[in-house]
Parts: C-alpha cells; sequence; structure tokens
C-alpha cells in the first residue's frame, strides 16, 4: 500500500511540473494594446528604467515605423493580445524583422477590472512579458497558414452552396415541383440537370426524364408527377440566376480543393496518410486537421493539452472537495466541428472500437455529451498517431470486451485492498 501511495505521489508531482509553463525572465521587453486605429507601445526594463511610451497609427507605414523603433531600442521581445486580426499584420512585419513576438489570449491576461486604459494596458503587457507570466497561444508557420485559410475559405464556399441549394428547393417546392420526393438530394447529377432544363422553360416530360440516372432511371412513373408543377416566366429567371451562382461557387470550391492537395501531397503527405488510417476521418476531416493543428505534435506537451486546445476536453468545477458538472471550453471551432463530424462516422462503423464505446457511454449519457466523449478520445488517437507518423490499426470491438475486462478486474482487486490511514 505505501508502494502504490509512493508512486500516486511521484505521479502527481510530475503532472504539476508538467501543468506549470513558466517562461523565463527578460531584461527589457514592449507591451503592444492593439486596436482598430490605433496601437500603444511601452517599454521597460526589468528594473524599471528605461520608460517609454509611443502611440501608432495602424497603416502599414506606421507598423513599419513600431518595428524600427523596436530595434531603436534593442527589443528582441514585445507582447500583444490577439484582438480580432488587428495583430497579424504587424506580426508578420516583426517577424521578418526577427523579433519574438508572443500572441496571447486575452482572456489569460486580464487585468484589475476599472482600471483600464491603453497605457495602463500596454504597461500591464510589459510588466508581465518580463516576469515571465505569459502563456502564449499557438502560431502556425506560414505554410501552415497558407492551407488554413485555403480549408477556411473552402468551409464558408460550402455553407454557400448549401444556402443555394436550398433556395433552389424552396422556389421549385413553392410550385409544387416534387424533386426531393423522388430524388434523395436535389445536388445530385440527375436532379442538377433536370433543374437546369426547367430553369429554360422546358416541359417535355421525354427530356427531363433522360436526364435520369442509375436507379432514378426506375422511378419514371413518380418523376413525371413529382415534375408537374406551377413554374412561371419569372421563376425560370430566378432558378437561371441561382444556377449561375451555384456554378460560379463550386468552381471556386474545386480550385481550392486542388490546391490544398497540391499543399498535402508536398508538404504533409506521410501526416495525411497516418490520418486518413483512422476510423472515421475522411480526406477532407484529415485536412482540415493538419490545417489547423500541423503536423508537430512537440507544440502540445500530452494530449490532454491538445483535447483542451481544441476546445472537447471537460472543464474543472471543484470547491471544498465537490466536484460539479462543467461544459466543454472553448477552443479551436473548426477543429472541433472536423473532430465531432469524424466521431460520428466512426461510431457508424458496426463492430468497431469506437461503436462499443458510443453504446456504453449511451445508456448514462445523452449522444451529443456521449459523441464528444468519443471525440476526445479519438482526438487522442490523432495526437498519437501525428506524435509517432504511424498508421492506425482498429481493433475492433473485442478489444474494448478485453479493456472493459481488465478494467472490471482492477476495480475488484482495489475493493479488496485493505484501508489505511497511512500516507
Amino acid at each position: 500500500m505505501y508502494f502504490i501511495d509512493n508512486q500516486r505521489r511521484i505521479f502527481m508531482k510530475q503532472h504539476v511540473i508538467e501543468d506549470v509553463n513558466i517562461m523565463p525572465q527578460l531584461d527589457r521587453a514592449c507591451g503592444l494594446d492593439m486596436h482598430k486605429d490605433k496601437i500603444v507601445g511601452f517599454i521597460s526594463c526589468k528594473d524599471g528604467s528605461n520608460q517609454e511610451f509611443r502611440e501608432f497609427g495602424t497603416y502599414t507605414c506606421e507598423l513599419k515605423e513600431i518595428r524600427d523603433w523596436l530595434q531603436e531600442n534593442d527589443i528582441h521581445h514585445c507582447l500583444m493580445e490577439s484582438t480580432g486580426i488587428y495583430w497579424m499584420s504587424l506580426y508578420a512585419i516583426l517577424t521578418e524583422a526577427c523579433i519574438e513576438v508572443i500572441v496571447a489570449n486575452p482572456v489569460h491576461i486580464k487585468q484589475m477590472p476599472k482600471r483600464k486604459t491603453d497605457r495602463k494596458d500596454a504597461k500591464w503587457l510589459c510588466t508581465l512579458l518580463l516576469h515571465g507570466l505569459v502563456r502564449p497561444s499557438f502560431m502556425p508557420d506560414s505554410t501552415q497558414r497558407i492551407i488554413r485559410d485555403y480549408c477556411r475559405n473552402r468551409l464558408f464556399y460550402t455553407w454557400q452552396l448549401n444556402r443555394i441549394r436550398n433556395r433552389l428547393l424552396k422556389i421549385l417546392e413553392s410550385n409544387n415541383i416534387k424533386l426531393r420526393s423522388v430524388i434523395s438530394s436535389i445536388h445530385t447529377l440527375s436532379a442538377m440537370d433536370m433543374i437546369r432544363l426547367l430553369a429554360k422553360g422546358v416541359t417535355d416530360q421525354e427530356q427531363l426524364l433522360n436526364c435520369a440516372r442509375g436507379r432514378v432511371k426506375a422511378k419514371k412513373e413518380q418523376l413525371i408527377k413529382a415534375l408537374d408543377g406551377t413554374l412561371q416566366t419569372y421563376h425560370h429567371t430566378q432558378l437561371q440566376m441561382l444556377l449561375e451562382d451555384y456554378d460560379h461557387v463550386q468552381k471556386q470550391v474545386d480550385f481550392l480543393d486542388k490546391s490544398i492537395t497540391e499543399i498535402i501531397s508536398e508538404h504533409y503527405a506521410q501526416a495525411f496518410e497516418c490520418l486518413d488510417s483512422i476510423s472515421g476521418i475522411g480526406v477532407k476531416s484529415a485536412e482540415i486537421i493538419i490545417s489547423e493543428a500541423g503536423k508537430d505534435m512537440s507544440r502540445f506537451p500530452t494530449a490532454d493539452h491538445f483535447t483542451a486546445w481544441c476546445g472537447i476536453a471537460p472543464g474543472n468545477n471543484e470547491s471544498a472537495g465537490k466536484r460539479k458538472n462543467t461544459a466543454i471550453k472553448k477552443g479551436n471551432s473548426y477543429l472541433r466541428v472536423a473532430i465531432v463530424g469524424a466521431a460520428w462516422a466512426a461510431v457508424r462503423m458496426k463492430d468497431s472500437y469506437w461503436h462499443a464505446l458510443f453504446d456504453k457511454l449511451r445508456k448514462r449519457m445523452k449522444a451529443q455529451k456521449a459523441i464528444v466523449a468519443v471525440a476526445r478520445r479519438l482526438l487522442k488517437v490523432v495526437y498519437k498517431t501525428l506524435e509517432t507518423l504511424t498508421v492506425y490499426q482498429e481493433k475492433g470491438i473485442a478489444h474494448f470486451v478485453d479493456l472493459q475486462a481488465k478494467a472490471a478486474l482492477y476495480y475488484a482487486a482495489k475493493l479488496s485492498w485493505p484501508q489505511t490511514d497511512n500516507i
């Protein structure tokens, strides 16, 4: 029993050391308080000497003045908040000048309320940086920033495609064109070809039925009824406008798909192959994971840090020895959506480990909560896969049953241990 308690103490000590991440203290630093039209800078030494305040605008020429000001004062480290998107241009200019820029989450560096001015904020940032009391944000490299922008833009264009499809469907349904009742989705090739003919005013049944492909050919009688609607001339104009928008947006999505594929094959081929082997993670999910997290997992001390950064790790709410329910933390929303979607795909795979895990969790919690728990474990697998760059092997439901049996034996043995007060 003493050996077990001693091992527990050693583990807790190591865990605390990993959680405490203190940056080295500096002799001289700068704090930059960012706004849309104004930047306030404060320079100081650790002993409080050589202090200087300066205010700058936010045009590019004025951002370069900040760089020159820092170089004149021999400043190699500065701290700024990640305020919206205003920090990005200044970050690029300063890093090009070999100045180490630390971008911090505003939530982590708030100072006392009701004592806030721009000058006090800049001074507070400088003080935190001088004493190493800053938790730097994750900053991707240039290649990852490119693929991240491409993946996010593709997501926005995909949302736009869905809005156009919904608008097309609304016009058709309002005129009693019941394509959706016969064909599973209107963005199939068969449905889109029929809609293009309807937009041109074609009412000939043979022409419309010739657009049918695959299983839709066996539903000709239903299609004849579904395509008999009340479209008028101005409806044809609306459909043509929406179809032009649809083609343009689809062209943009295709271009982004091609650009993302080229970057993946050039810089992230091995990591992509490993991610694609994980249950539930497809091509687009793997691309989003790489674009948001990269392939270097050394940025995150442990898999738990990675899941917390994503925003699917449960928070802590403990007081007086009692633990209360908490929601998941805020994190990278793009990665969270991708991994939760991958988790839904994984649990739908029969005879898989993830399907068995979801069924077990579903018995004692809601499906939405259970899928987040599955997503957290799946993200830990992603962390391990990218850390070791090994292909994932699905062990199936037998592995889950084996783990449950081992856990039951462990807890049965633990309950049989004699209780002691020795620490």
